[in-house]
């Protein structure tokens, strides 16, 4: 006979049974591990303690569980756990303690408007200074929610959409750093809201802060987070972070890799001594009140500076402007920019988790080609999607036993396909077009590395680059690399470890990404029948390019780490701290 479920779990029409916690379980880990590391967790109503269980599992030194449910506090015990029966609706400020994070999923719709007001109350108190609350709850907009599943269960009382708990948790004095839907089954609403930290010491000035997006997918916030991570381990001038995007993405923020970048999170930007700044759009060249030196980091794919940044920098807008490679450096020189004043900090990769040697499970593609192409990067003219599709066209036929893999990131955001999405739609049209596969939804940063791993060669044919982080990364898993000669990435590719594509340069007339250039701006135009040639050449030596692409894996695991982009700028940084103590000093 099966066993009954605990408690009010035998009355509900959602419940899974105890064959399926292994579902449970994988539908929590996100969350769990937002609280990886903390000191203490409270469950609020903690069923049969699956939570507590991956909280206990990533390094909560206390964990508490309560529930209403005296069957259900029963079994969280029987698993080991500490938990008490209450009803959260009345008697969560009769604990009389703080926790440094508060779970709360899938009771606030259990309470009418002043119980769950008062619950949310309740829950605020119960933090410690800069804890976190996580709220979940079921999404009234989704159509089998709304239209009867909601009013099944009998406890149900109302729902409580994202818009309602996003305003109460700021009344009640919560920041607001993650919210939205689930992106699978119901999308069922999240909300994390982080208490004020204690009030420093009015003298209390930190060495070093680092402003920036840090937990989104794009590739600045993946600079930010890989720089200030790597920085975090030179003491002497380890960054505090002040994330400025609207909602951190929850599954980077809860990477385990990043745990002591969260612990060093700031609100705002403190009274320091040296400020690094990176932004995904606009530059901001303001100098917040209580900041002594500040740090641009400025890479530009087009030429010409923009003016508003020349003015700027000769108004003291910038002490010091970091960028990633002599290719961008000649442009601030170029726009009279003093060269004291701008350094080459590189960008690099994890050796250990891009490399050819990682056992890794292949990332699934539908497709049985042979030789699979990859190009991973925005569908827009600067990158050189359009350019790739060309040769690719050119080169190969149905009948060729290769297929072109786009990975497109931030086709909803900052990069629309544009251009890009034209040419992808023209090549659909194509008869005898050789096999594309395109890839639009966001990936982990691992599938990203399995991605790599899967394929066999990665073409990036750009036209504009401050860098080029995908070539890099593709090369250091042992992807040969197929791009364009002559521009940013030059500062690691080369014929010995790549294939080079001869380019032109051409003038550009007009704004660029909404700013207007000190002068006429240009970029590169790649050769399309040399990539062509290219792509069939590198299709059909596959042993010589892969010899090509482990020599290339060698030079990158060793020389563009972010271990060693941290060194750089950490001398950077020692240097802007001994000039603004000699300046305080006078």
């Amino acid at each position: 006979m099966e066993q009954r479920p605990p408690g009010r779990q035998r009355f509900s029409v959602f419940h899974r049974s105890a064959d399926e916690e292994a579902g449970r379980r994988a539908w929590h880990h996100a969350y769990a591990e937002v609280f990886r590391g903390f000191g203490s967790v409270l469950d609020v109503g903690c069923g049969t303690g699956v939570f507590l269980d991956l909280l206990r599992e990533r390094g909560v030194g206390r964990v508490l569980g309560v529930d209403r449910d005296p069957e259900m506090v029963a079994d969280t015990r029987a698993r080991g756990h500490e938990a008490r029966v209450l009803d959260a609706r009345t008697q969560l400020e009769a604990l009389g303690e703080r926790f440094d994070g508060i779970h709360l999923a899938f009771v606030i719709e259990t309470t009418d408007g002043d119980e769950g007001l008062a619950m949310l109350r309740a829950c605020a108190a119960l933090l410690k200074p800069d804890g976190l609350l996580v709220v979940r709850t079921l999404n009234p907009r989704n159509a089998a929610i709304r239209d009867g599943s909601f009013w099944l269960e009998p406890w149900s009382k109302r729902p409580w959409p994202l818009e309602t708990l996003h305003v109460v948790l700021t009344d009640l004095g919560l920041r607001i750093v993650g919210a939205g839907n689930e992106p699978e089954g119901w999308q069922h609403v999240y909300i994390l809201g982080r208490a004020p930290a204690a009030p420093r010491a009015h003298d209390e000035r930190v060495a070093v802060a680092f402003q920036g997006e840090f937990f989104a997918y794009n590739s600045m916030a993946t600079v930010n987070r890989e720089l200030a991570s790597a920085l975090r381990e030179h003491a002497d001038v380890a960054p505090v972070i002040v994330p400025d995007e609207p909602a951190p993405e929850p599954s980077v923020a809860a990477d385990p890799r990043f745990g002591a970048l969260r612990a060093a999170t700031r609100r705002g930007v403190p009274a320091c001594d040296v400020l690094i700044r990176q932004s995904n759009g606009a530059a901001d060249f303001r100098r917040p009140d209580g900041v002594g030196a500040l740090v641009q980091i400025l890479p530009w794919e087009y030429g010409t500076l923009p003016r508003a940044w020349v003015d700027a920098l000769r108004e003291g807008g910038a002490d010091e402007v970091w960028t990633p490679t002599d290719y961008c450096r000649t442009m601030f020189l170029d726009a009279g920019i003093a060269p004291e004043r701008v350094a080459v900090v590189p960008n690099g990769i994890d050796p250990e988790r891009f490399s050819p040697e990682r056992a890794l499970e292949p990332y699934p593609l539908a497709t049985r080609a042979a030789f699979k192409f990859l190009y991973l990067g925005g569908a827009l003219p600067r990158k050189g999607v359009d350019v790739l599709l060309a040769a690719y066209r050119s080169a190969f036929t149905r009948g060729d036993d290769v297929a072109l893999v786009l990975k497109l990131f931030g086709t909803q955001t900052f990069y629309q396909l544009d251009d890009g999405g034209a040419a992808l739609r023209a090549f659909a049209n194509e008869e005898d077009a050789p096999e594309l596969l395109v890839i639009d939804e966001e990936l982990s940063d691992e599938d990203v590395v399995r991605l790599y791993r899967t394929c066999d060669a990665l073409a990036f044919p750009y036209r504009g680059e401050g860098f080029g982080l995908p070539m890099l990364e593709a090369l250091a898993c042992g992807l040969p690399v197929i791009a364009t000669a002559g521009g940013a990435a030059d500062a690691f590719l080369d014929d010995d470890v790549a294939y080079r594509v001869p380019a032109k340069r051409v003038a550009l007339r007009g704004p660029m990404r909404g700013e207007t250039l000190a002068g006429e701006g240009w970029w590169l135009e790649p050769d399309v029948d040399a990539l062509a040639a290219t792509l069939r050449h590198v299709a059909a030596h596959r042993d010589e390019a892969r010899a090509k692409a482990l020599r290339g894996s060698q030079r990158a695991r060793t020389d563009w780490t972010w271990e060693r982009a941290a060194a750089v700028a950490a001398e950077r940084l020692r240097g802007l701290l001994a000039r603004t103590s000699e300046t305080t000093a006078r």
